[in-house]
């Protein structure tokens, strides 16, 4: 049997140990890892809503968009044409960026009323509050 003797010296082998050690120490993740800030938030809504409103075909990337913003939204989707938007005042909230914002539709009678939520931070997501709980399973 060959034996091959450790040419690190104590130091290396205390500092690669606690290397080890601290690897899962580091921070975790949490709700707020992917809350935006609410200036942050509002900008990505409005190049979101502007993009559907300016004749984006589909919703998903919006074009240009730095960090990239993804939108889901089922009307965009469907083709249905925006023809204005008004955002509001961002809902106090514990966890999420939520938005009022009456839309214009073509062809409707009346403004509709949405609320929409933005999370992560690059990308960042604008999910109208029904995809938003389908696609987390709420």
């Amino acid at each position: 049997m060959i034996w091959h003797r450790d040419s690190r010296t104590p130091v290396q082998r205390l500092l690669a140990l606690a290397l080890w050690i601290c690897v899962g120490c580091g921070p975790q993740n949490t709700v707020e890892s992917y809350t935006p800030p609410e200036l942050s938030a509002r900008e990505a809504l409005e190049r979101a809503l502007t993009a559907w409103k300016n004749g984006q075909e589909k919703p998903g990337i919006v074009s240009g968009s730095n960090p990239e913003i993804r939108v889901a939204d089922q009307r965009w989707q469907q083709g249905v044409k925006l023809k204005d938007f008004e955002i509001g005042a961002a809902l106090e909230e514990e966890d999420d960026v939520k938005f009022p914002v009456k839309l214009t539709l073509d062809n409707a009678t009346a403004p509709e009323e949405e609320t929409y939520i933005v999370v992560g931070k690059n990308p960042l997501w604008v999910w109208t509050a029904a995809e938003y709980e389908r696609n987390s399973g709420m």
